[in-house]
């Protein structure tokens, strides 16, 4: 049985609602105030919550911030009864959470299909949330294991046989083997470094004061910036001469360190995904008072189904014969752009092409 919460200081208004909804056999619980309302809701924790926003002391827009502040109450359905319906009323309900408005007076029909919508539409949230945890549970041991299983042991490995046999061994046998110690090394760095950035823009989020601090800071020399991220990865993976860059310069409204991680996540992706001596193609300006990245490469594409579960330990095309990390390089992009008010579009077609656009605010 849902449990709905009242909250109504007017006593005819407030016991015509909860009789209704008691005839439709919810379980009803009723608060003549916003105080006691507020403290109703943390002990009831009800399904969804019906709320007047006109009365003394504290008012609807009170109880549905501070039930917000409150991990057990933060995400239930919220409707503001309402003698007045305007457009600032509505527009400050909905920046505070509420997720509808019932307007004074309505009718027996009017009520129950409002709370039944919200209802079913919790419901959904719900099972749509547990699918997506169940799925981060299943692909976060697999992707974990295998990425870190493989470096570590070869670290182990190669380590083990310079402590045991360097006697019999050449100088450029153990130089061999102390590369293959860092290539590995290095590989499970990466991982650490990707996941730490998760959970720290996981944090970020959250943190209001010093997410404002970031937003503030600028960086400069965007094309430098690009260029010199860009040739440092085509050296590594020996494809300077498959580029084609036109950047033109500007000053973004993101720390330099974050627009670094995204363009190293764009274009490795690039790489790993496309052929040697196939093209890709780096654009940079400014458009419609943004800045604007446009990333093309020419490898096996994406399809749009991928492209939409884009997600959390999400891996794709874990059939190439290389490791293609551990599924947080995009999820992390996407939370980045979020944070500081960018963007990210994907288009691919499968086989062929893949462009990622990307777009920044000035400074």
């Amino acid at each position: 049985m849902k449990k709905i919460l009242v909250i109504e200081d007017t006593q005819n208004v407030r016991e015509n609602i909860c009789e209704i909804l008691e005839s439709e056999n919810y379980e009803v619980y009723a608060a003549e105030n916003g105080e006691s309302g507020v403290e109703m809701s943390k002990n009831v924790q009800p399904d969804l919550v019906l709320c007047d926003i006109m009365m003394p002391g504290m008012d609807g827009y009170g109880v549905l911030t501070e039930m917000r502040k409150e991990v057990v109450t933060s995400t239930v359905p919220f409707i503001f009864l309402t003698a007045k319906n305007t457009r600032e009323n509505q527009r400050l309900g909905m920046e505070l959470g509420a997720d509808d408005y019932i307007t004074k007076p309505f009718t027996v029909e009017d009520l129950l299909n409002s709370v039944a919508t919200r209802l079913k539409r919790a419901e959904e949230f719900k099972e749509e949330s547990e699918k997506k945890l169940n799925d981060l549970a299943k692909n976060l041991g697999a992707p974990i294991t295998q990425v870190i299983a493989e470096p570590l042991r070869a670290i182990l490995g190669f380590s083990k046989m310079l402590m045991t046999e360097y006697n019999s061994m050449e100088k450029f046998e153990m130089a061999e083997f102390n590369s293959l110690i860092y290539k590995a090394g290095m590989e499970l760095n990466t991982v650490v470094k990707k996941s730490f950035t998760f959970y720290k823009l996981q944090s970020l989020a959250y943190d209001v004061e010093g997410l404002n601090k970031l937003r503030e800071a600028k960086t400069t020399d965007i094309k430098s910036l690009t260029e010199n991220t860009i040739n440092n990865l085509a050296l590594q993976h020996r494809r300077k001469d498959d580029f084609m860059l036109n950047i033109e310069n500007a000053s973004l409204k993101i720390p330099a360190k974050y627009y670094i991680e995204i363009v190293n996540e764009i274009i490795e992706n690039a790489l790993i995904f496309s052929t040697k001596r196939s093209v890709i193609r780096v654009v940079g300006g400014i458009e419609d008072n943004q800045y604007a990245l446009t990333v093309r490469d020419e490898g096996m594409g994406m399809t749009s189904t991928q492209i939409s579960q884009i997600g959390a330990f999400q891996k794709f095309n874990q059939d190439l014969g290389e490791n293609t990390g551990v599924g947080l390089g995009l999820i992390n992009t996407k939370n980045i752009l979020r944070l500081f008010n960018g963007n990210i579009v994907i288009k691919s077609t499968l086989g062929i092409e893949t462009t990622v656009r990307l777009t920044f605010p000035l400074a």
